[in-house]
């Protein structure tokens, strides 16, 4: 599967979703760990937390250009993300990636806050 499929159908996705940006120890990452209503209002979260303080010109990138690459999903156990999956850029500033670079993480599956 190529990445321009990788998961733009995920854009649609109506029910809930976490995300955890990248960070280098996994304590940290889930510290920051969001739940949205769906794909499409986490992407314009990361946009508008990204470009917050950008001084140069233009956005770093816009919510066309991140995508979900579902391809290595994971079960990760440690946080009971059930459906693990890699939120990429395809570009930052001026620089467009070949292929799209990591930011962080996301799940569909995973134990909810009550």
């Amino acid at each position: 599967m190529g990445l321009e499929k990788v998961v733009q159908s995920l854009s649609d996705l109506r029910g809930p979703v976490i995300f955890r940006p990248q960070r280098g120890v996994l304590g940290e990452a889930m510290n920051e760990a969001q739940e949205f209503p769906n794909v499409r209002a986490m992407k314009k979260f990361i946009v508008k937390d990204w470009n917050e303080g950008w001084k140069g010109e233009g956005d770093l990138f816009t919510v066309d250009e991140i995508v979900i690459d579902d391809t290595y999903t994971v079960n990760d156990k440690r946080i009971g993300w059930e459906d693990t999956m890699q939120v990429c850029i395809k570009r930052l500033g001026k620089d467009v990636y070949r292929i799209p670079q990591c930011i962080g993480m996301c799940a569909t599956i995973y134990p909810h806050e009550k």
